[in-house]
């Protein structure tokens, strides 16, 4: 049986090397999590305001998207100006940032690709189903995101958005 200290121990391990991961993990959970609630809120007055399951659906998703990349982006510069920004001098450098910049840009755009587009779909069937604007929007948003974030962690792996690739001896 592990010991307090060694499980302490194996889990600053496991943080240590995965914590540009699971920063970029938490600034996109609260990054989502304002933007489904926009999106709630969108989908319920689009519904009072128009019967058209297309226009309510596509606003709704976009509305959700402005609003989660505003706060992610914000969100992503806090967490990570020290790597992209000269120590003594406090100016940006510019390779890196536009190293991070690039690779965030891809990877964020096939999160944003995989989610936007499933979640739209998937909330204009259950919109035409009839279920109610509210939950329809809650499950899309669900489903959408599962999708996505398992996407992006796999590409931000594969593409080494938080450093380069470990030489094999």
């Amino acid at each position: 049986m592990l010991k307090i200290s060694e499980t302490l121990a194996l889990f600053t391990k496991f943080y240590l090397k995965n914590k540009n991961t699971i920063s970029l993990n938490k600034n996109l959970v609260l990054s989502g999590i304002v933007g489904f609630v926009v999106s709630l809120f969108v989908a319920y007055y689009s519904d009072i305001y128009s019967a058209d399951e297309f226009l309510n659906s596509a606003l709704t998703v976009l509305m959700g998207f402005i609003s989660s990349k505003a706060i992610f982006v914000i969100l992503f510069h806090l967490d990570h100006k020290k790597k992209y920004t000269k120590r003594f001098s406090g100016k940006l450098n510019l390779g890196i940032l536009k190293q991070v910049v690039m690779k965030m840009i891809f990877a964020d755009s096939i999160f944003d690709i995989i989610n936007n587009v499933s979640r739209f779909f998937i909330l204009l069937e259950l919109l035409k189903i009839n279920y109610q604007p509210i939950h329809a929007a809650l499950i899309a948003s669900i489903v959408a995101s599962i999708l996505s974030y398992s996407a992006i962690n796999l590409i931000v792996r594969r593409i080494h958005v938080f450093g380069r690739k470990k030489k094999i001896l």
